[in-house]
């Protein structure tokens, strides 16, 4: 069993490194916040604002053109009446940042955005003299973190009117108003739906009955194998007219009957420039005038005649429109018919007569 002196100083050690260990992370913390009072020494300058915007002492942070160069010590009531001196803030500098703090540099109120924590900004100034401890820095007005605060409820009340009108087309909807409203609500559209998909459900029952059609066509291998065979003979045919066998394939192959076609094709093209130059009767009729005039007066004539046997002149005009000469002319092809009867029914009536003459 120990000691008590020994107990005693095991408890006296521990304490020791506790100790240390809470000293190490407090150094850690101070470093990494950034502003390490522990190892700088800092001065208090102060700003007045009409407000304390909820400022926290140790932790509202101050920052020189947006570096971090303090913080705020303290808030309390000035006890002035003039405007935007009711608060006065103690600002804790860190002693080497006041000379880079011109006397006419300016102090606000700043924040990072609208949902952000504030921070005072000193904007540098121009002058050549700097501030000295516990000097006042002045301040610029703060409208702006109002401007931004009241652009931000009016974006809130946009938000809010689109939140509504959504919220508008939402029930409309679940009432089942306009198309998608319809398309949600109407029983008559799943009805079709439901039908559409029975009819798809038979249509896919269709093709996996194998006594369907449909299921023939896919199951059974008849068609396969004659789309196959007819893709056989489809080559074969292909093969012989590339072997140049047949009509088509000497047609393909043969020389000779492409230096025929070309012959014939020379042919035409010679007769084409034989009659575009005038030679032949062919030529004449398509270049001169000469035959094309005599078509025409020969054209002319016939006119005439036939006006003339439309007139009745004539014997083709007499036969075309006289009754009488059509009746005699009938009446002697009758006499004419009779006497070939008799011939045939009694030649040696005829020929007894021309004997007797002679």
């Amino acid at each position: 069993m120990p000691s008590a002196a020994k107990t005693h100083w095991s408890q006296l050690k521990v304490g020791i490194v506790a100790a240390i260990a809470l000293a190490v992370l407090a150094a850690l913390v101070v470093t990494m916040s950034g502003s390490n009072p522990l190892f700088r020494k800092t001065q208090v300058v102060y700003v007045y604002f009409d407000d304390s915007f909820a400022m926290t002492v140790g932790a509202t942070p101050v920052r020189l053109n947006g570096i971090p160069v303090g913080k705020v010590s303290g808030v309390d009531l000035s006890g002035e009446a003039a405007v935007n001196r009711t608060v006065r803030i103690s600002l804790a500098l860190n002693e080497e940042s006041l000379s880079s703090i011109p006397v006419d540099s300016t102090a606000g109120l700043a924040q990072q955005n609208l949902l952000g924590a504030r921070y005072i900004n000193i904007k540098r100034g121009k002058s050549e003299q700097t501030i000295q401890p516990g000097a006042e820095i002045a301040t610029q007005a703060t409208t702006e973190i109002q401007d931004m605060l009241d652009e931000g409820k009016s974006t809130l009340s946009a938000l809010q009117t689109i939140l509504k009108r959504v919220e508008n087309i939402v029930i409309e909807i679940e009432d089942g108003k306009g198309t998608i409203g319809k398309f949600l609500r109407d029983e008559t559209l799943y009805t079709n739906l439901v039908g559409v998909t029975d009819e798809t459900n038979k249509l896919v029952a269709a093709f996996n009955n194998p006594n369907s059609t449909l299921g023939r066509l896919l199951n059974e291998t008849d068609l396969y194998d004659d789309i196959r065979g007819t893709m056989g003979k489809v080559d074969r045919l292909v093969d012989g007219l590339n072997a140049g066998e047949g009509t088509a394939g000497k047609f393909l192959k043969d020389d000779a009957l492409y230096e025929d076609f070309r012959g014939t094709i020379a042919d035409l093209r010679e007769t084409l420039r034989l009659v575009n130059s005038g030679d032949g009767t062919i030529g004449k009729l398509m270049t001169t005038s000469t035959l094309h005039t005599r078509l025409e007066d020969t054209m002319t004539r016939l006119d005439s005649m036939l006006d003339k046997i439309n007139s009745g002149e004539g014997t083709f005009g007499q036969l075309l429109l006289n009754p009488a000469l059509y009746e005699s002319m009938d009446g002697t092809m009758r006499e004419v018919q009779g006497m070939m009867k008799d011939f045939r029914a009694n030649p040696k009536k005829f020929l007894t007569i021309q004997l007797k003459l002679f």
